[in-house]
């Protein structure tokens, strides 16, 4: 998996422990370039990683607002090579 794609992974588990794991699946399966295990795990990224990224921060950002905001600053805390892209 790319850093990116574990990012991505990371992302949707964090949601999953603040949304439940009905609604951060769900937004996530949105993302027509985004194919994703019951558990949170990327299985493929169809196209751009970093626009798929992006795309699914603004999903979770749209339903979650604050929530969201506080979970993305903690991923990009722990993954810094990343922060600048996410």
């Amino acid at each position: 998996m790319t850093d990116t794609e574990n990012f991505i992974t990371d992302c949707i588990k964090a949601h999953i422990a603040v949304l439940g794991p009905v609604a951060a699946l769900a937004i996530a399966r949105k993302i027509p370039s985004l194919k994703i295990a019951d558990n949170g795990d990327v299985l493929a990224i169809t196209g751009d990683a970093q626009a798929t990224l992006e795309e699914l921060k603004n999903a979770y950002l749209s339903f979650a607002g604050e929530a969201s905001q506080a979970i993305m600053r903690t991923l990009e805390a722990a993954h810094p090579e990343l922060a600048h892209n996410a």
